[in-house]
């Protein structure tokens, strides 16, 4: 196996770890949030990971110091936790309002805006294949919806549009801090960036925060809230390390996925634990929109690839010689 192709399975490694955790973790949310408000399950998230990362720095004596003395990056690393920050309590706060698997096909708009904020910010092109991806998209999301459109709704339709526009607000929030973490990666490991938007995050919720919250827990939701916690440290490191092997457009392609996986982790959780966990109940028409979401978030990302000329003359031969 050549170098490139080691570092490409590597990437896609890490990236498909990170769909995971993140596809296990609105299940976890839902049930910490009945016993401990947003902000101090996001403090605590945050702290844990800072703690963890810190070790891990120490021992390899990685401590980013030099930092400190270049405040151009100290101001990007500040304004990517403020918008970490916020994309956690935002989501978060969705929550309240929408199930666990449509909060997961709503975040999707977060690759997508992650592109476009690309284009408009940093001049990148936008090619024909990602327009199509990105109307795919837009399709599947209505397609999704659509009992959201029919007179016996599971979710009452004020809250579904509460939900849809906070979870569109931390979609914005979390593009905005991946595009800004993309770039600070050319100066210091992913280790070292994770840790000093941690450390801030944590600090900034603070104030908001009651961790003695944390004595009202039972056995059961202390071990989400740590499973929440190591979800933080693991999803977002693995999926910084990811963007030190693959392109954004890759990884984005790739974390595609996550809305299926939690779809498919909450059937399996009301199947096991139906006191716990209600499964949303979809209708055909929102399954094929929800593969279509899928399918329109790797084509944003990789439309250029998967519709270029060359793939698209193999196809018209392949069905010409029929």
């Amino acid at each position: 196996m050549t170098q490139l192709a080691n570092s490409s399975a590597k990437g896609l490694m890490l990236a498909l770890t990170t769909a995971i955790m993140w596809g296990l973790l609105p299940l976890a949310l839902k049930s910490v949030l009945t016993l401990m408000d947003a902000y101090t399950i996001t403090w605590y998230r945050f702290a844990f990971a800072a703690f963890f990362v810190a070790l891990l720095l120490s021992a390899k004596r990685k401590f980013p110091v030099t930092i400190l003395k270049q405040p151009k990056i100290i101001k990007r690393l500040f304004f990517a936790a403020i918008f970490l920050s916020l994309n956690y309590i935002l989501y978060l706060s969705a929550l309240y309002f929408v199930p666990a698997e449509t909060a997961q096909m709503l975040i999707q708009m977060a690759p997508f805006l992650m592109i476009i904020g690309s284009v408009i910010f940093i001049k990148e092109s936008f090619s024909k294949g990602q327009m199509v991806g990105s109307l795919v998209l837009v399709s599947g999301l209505l397609m999704f919806f659509n009992q959201q459109f029919l007179a016996n709704t599971v979710i009452d339709n004020d809250t579904f549009i509460v939900g849809f526009f906070v979870m569109l607000a931390a979609a914005i929030t979390w593009a905005a801090y991946a595009i800004m973490q993309k770039k600070m990666l050319r100066y210091y490991s992913s280790n070292q960036v994770m840790w000093c938007i941690y450390l801030l995050s944590a600090v900034f919720f603070l104030p908001l925060a009651s961790p003695n919250q944390i004595a009202s827990l039972d056995l059961n939701a202390l071990l989400l809230l740590i499973f929440c916690c190591a979800n933080t440290l693991i999803a977002y490191g693995t999926f910084a390390k990811s963007l030190e092997y693959l392109p954004t457009s890759q990884v984005s392609a790739t974390l595609a996925v996550t809305p299926l996986l939690t779809v498919l982790f909450a059937t399996i959780a009301e199947y096991y634990w139906p006191q716990l966990y209600q499964a949303q109940h979809l209708n055909l028409l929102a399954y094929i929109g929800g593969g279509m979401v899928v399918l329109g978030s790797m084509l944003t990302a990789l439309g250029d690839r998967i519709l270029s000329k060359n793939n698209i003359n193999a196809i018209k031969r392949c069905f010409s010689s029929q």
